[in-house]
């Protein structure tokens, strides 16, 4: 705390000095309004002095002499602009600069690209990624969604078969810290079609910091990732429009007067062939608004909200019941195959929601100050029922249920001052409240288990100190947090770089990360987790890691780069459920928890870029992730659940003309490491309700992990070809559009060969089954219409 009140005071103390004349503004995309992050800002001088904007698009250059200059705003894929600014009469400049896209469009041509509301400091960052709409469009398998097209980054691994979360180089799922405009966001998924709750069409840019993030950024272990939407557009009304009979979407951006912009986007999914099949009444839908007033070219303020709702009831009683009844005449008379289905029962209720609101205050209080204060509100709610039940006569194979209902309540108000100290040091501080609601509740096999709600309080203070001496930039930051009025902890980091003339960067990060909130484990329990199960640690220290991460990139031409990332994880502390306490125990939501530790190390090589027409990026992983806990295998290290350790992916875009674009991804990968039972343990217990005697069957193996499942192949084939004639041109029309597109996929191209996900041990067989969501390829096919 001492070292945050010393650099405040240095920050007073320096901010009433003088040094020359200062020039400071904001550069932005001069169609849109939206601001341009890391634009060049450049004196034409003989030492080329020069700076770039922050992730507000605002730049601050003090210590020039009072005379006049000629300026150059630049960034890539706009037309450079020089502007002549005299010092001598104002040695404090404001100025705002719009940038027009240069006339050969950058994103017509590559995926790989640089674009505004980039999370952290490029300057100093390490391990990050940034994706655009058009990089998430290049990859047929994402299907246009944020969480698929992220797993084919280095790192960024797949969790369940069936489930949307993603483990971040050997994490718990749990331990990725999720925002949506700077508001962070709980089970950010849809259950249907296993894909997050981000529509595409309002999104501006996906940024993924995978490890050895700043100070500013806390709460979670593993990575920080932030979707930043699109705040309107100033030129006019434009829009896409996507109508098909399942998923249906719809955007609009459009000028509100002449200080003003506004974002409208929805989407509706309805699942009609499992409702008809099943008798069902499954869809999602969600919804953004975005509403920006500048006051003046200093001032803006930004209002946004967002709703998303889940509602899936899978009952397959209806299904077997036709099945069994169509059956029935194709089977022997002395079985009833009727009767038989009638007595399987599988169900899926599930029902969840998140609400945001939030408002954005952006100014420019000098010419070297820049203050970003928000307020927001996240609020999350689920109830997920599952059942199996298997009965024949009078006796019961299998019954089991569970039932969650949680509910996460985040009130948080946060801002942070950035001050140009000098022309090669920057000061960035912070500050962030948030108040928790946390309700956790479940049944068990009908039985309704205790319920448990907490409120704590995280209150949080954030200094970084940038510096940049010639060719070298390093950045030491201080995070210091209290939890529900305990001890205050502090979470110091580290990022360093140093770039050479021929185009070569070293890098190097470190930092400790300390976590809250932890994330339940039910997979033990649950036929499928989909979602994280937020917990406060009030009564235990805090999930705690530090990473070690030393980096390389390399210039290789003006259109692409390689580099590799060396890291450690040290996990000094984890928490997982106890399993051997009683399961009622377990979810009654007690805080029989269980402190471990774990570590996770690696090596990712990236290239990304572009040769000519075709752009993209390709990787390779080789990595490694274990974890310990005093009443697993008495605290032998074992393999972790989403250990990878190989991993080759690919994105590559082929813009073959104008109009048409080809794309494909591809993914290989190593398996993952199971419990594979060997030992069966049979037990039966009479229900004296009912008379039934109930029968079940226990798979046991010694040793956790210790088998793993062969490895995984994913190859996928896109085309985008821009409509000139026919159906399509037709339906532009009618909208009044200006262009629309046909969208071709072509998924699981090597379907011919299995990926094994899981297998399964069944009595009766002498092996184990495996099972597989890879068994036949798919076409889909669908119009995009913009205005």
């Amino acid at each position: 705390m001492k070292l945050l009140l010393n650099i405040i005071f240095l920050f007073l103390v320096t901010s009433v000095l003088a040094q020359n004349a200062t020039l400071s503004g904001i550069v932005s995309d001069a169609e849109t309004g939206e601001t341009l992050i890391s634009a060049t800002v450049l004196l034409k001088t003989d030492n080329l002095h020069g700076t770039t904007t922050n992730v507000n698009g605002f730049f601050s250059l003090p210590g020039i002499e009072p005379v006049s200059y000629n300026i150059e705003f630049s960034f890539m894929g706009y037309e450079p602009v020089i502007k002549r600014v005299d010092f001598s009469k104002n040695p404090k400049q404001f100025i705002e600069v719009a940038l027009k896209p240069s006339d050969i469009v950058l994103e017509q041509i590559t995926v790989i690209e640089s674009g505004p509301d980039r999370l952290g400091d490029k300057d100093v960052e390490i391990s990050q990624h940034t994706l655009t709409p058009k990089a998430i469009r290049s990859i047929p398998t994402a299907r246009n969604d944020v969480f698929r097209a992220i797993r084919y980054l280095p790192g960024v691994e797949a969790t369940e078969p069936f489930s949307p979360l993603v483990s971040v180089r050997g994490s718990n799922p749990g331990e990725n810290l999720i925002m949506l405009d700077g508001v962070t966001i709980y089970n950010p998924y849809h259950f249907l079609s296993s894909s997050s709750i981000f529509n595409m069409q309002t999104v501006k840019n996906v940024d993924l910091m995978v490890g050895g993030f700043g100070a500013e950024y806390g709460g979670r272990n593993s990575s920080v990732i932030n979707i930043s939407t699109k705040d309107g557009n100033n030129n006019g009304i434009h829009g896409e429009i996507n109508p098909s009979t399942a998923l249906s979407k719809v955007f609009l951006e459009f000028p509100v007067g002449k200080k003003s912009t506004m974002m409208v986007g929805a989407r509706l999914y309805y699942d009609l062939q499992t409702n008809l099949m099943m008798y069902s009444n499954n869809y999602f839908y969600d919804t953004n608004l975005s509403f920006t007033h500048r006051f003046n070219a200093k001032n803006s303020l930004t209002l946004k909200y967002f709703s998303s709702k889940d509602k899936n009831d899978m009952d397959f009683n209806n299904f077997y019941k036709y099945m069994g009844n169509s059956m029935a005449g194709l089977m022997d008379d002395e079985v009833d195959i009727a009767e038989i289905f009638n007595g399987v029962s599988i169900k899926y209720v599930n029902k969840w929601r998140n609400n945001i609101a939030t408002a954005i205050y952006k100014s420019v209080v000098g010419s070297r100050l820049y203050f970003r204060a928000q307020i927001y509100a996240s609020l999350h709610s689920a109830d997920n029922l599952s059942e199996v039940f298997f009965k024949t006569d009078s006796l019961v194979f299998f019954n089991t249920s569970t039932q969650f209902n949680t509910k996460v309540h985040d009130w948080s108000g946060k801002f942070s001052l950035n001050y140009k100290m000098f022309s090669w040091n920057d000061i960035n501080l912070g500050a962030e409240y948030n108040n928790y609601l946390f309700y956790n509740a479940s049944t068990i096999n009908k039985i309704e288990n205790i319920s448990a709600q907490k409120t704590p309080i995280l209150l949080s203070l954030f200094a970084e100190d940038k510096i940049t001496i010639g060719s070298f930039t390093a950045r030491a930051g201080l995070r210091a947090t209290q939890f529900n009025k305990g001890s205050v902890m502090y979470e110091p980091r580290l990022n360093a770089v140093y770039r050479f003339d021929d185009g070569l960067k070293l890098e190097a990060a470190w930092g400790r990360y300390n976590q809250h909130i932890f994330s339940m484990n039910t997979q033990e329990y649950e036929l499928n987790q989909i979602l994280d199960y937020y917990y406060p640690l009030e009564n235990g220290k805090p999930s705690q890691s530090e990473h070690f991460i030393l980096g390389a990139e390399k210039l290789i031409n003006s259109n692409n780069t390689l580099s590799v990332d060396l890291y450690y994880k040290d996990i000094s502390r984890t928490y997982t459920f106890d399993l051997m306490q009683d399961q009622y125990e377990v979810f009654a939501l007690s805080d029989k928890i269980v402190a471990g530790s774990g570590k996770s190390y690696g090596m990712e090589l990236l290239w990304k870029g572009s040769f000519g027409k075709l752009s993209g990026w390709g990787s390779y992983t080789l990595a490694k992730s274990t974890r310990s806990f005093p009443n697993i295998m008495n605290g032998k290290e074992f393999d972790y659940d989403y250990d990878r350790r190989h991993s080759i992916k690919a994105v590559l875009n082929y813009q073959a003309t104008k109009r048409i674009s080809y794309s494909t991804s591809f993914m290989a990968q190593s398996g993952i490491p199971k419990s594979i039972e060997n030992t069966i343990q049979s037990f039966y217990m009479y229900e004296p309700l009912t008379g039934s005697m109930n029968y079940g069957q226990q798979y046991t193996v010694d040793k956790k992990n210790a088998s793993r499942l062969p490895w995984v192949f994913y190859l996928d084939f896109g085309l985008q070809k821009r409509v000139v004639s026919g159906f399509g041109k037709n339906i532009a029309e009618f909208f009044g559009a200006d262009e629309s597109y046909l969208i071709l996929n072509v998924n699981n191209v090597l379907f011919f060969r299995r990926n094994v996900l899981y297998y399964q041990a069944f009595v009766g067989f002498d092996k184990f089954l495996p099972f597989s969501d890879s068994y036949f390829p798919t076409v889909s096919a669908g119009y995009t219409i913009k205005f």
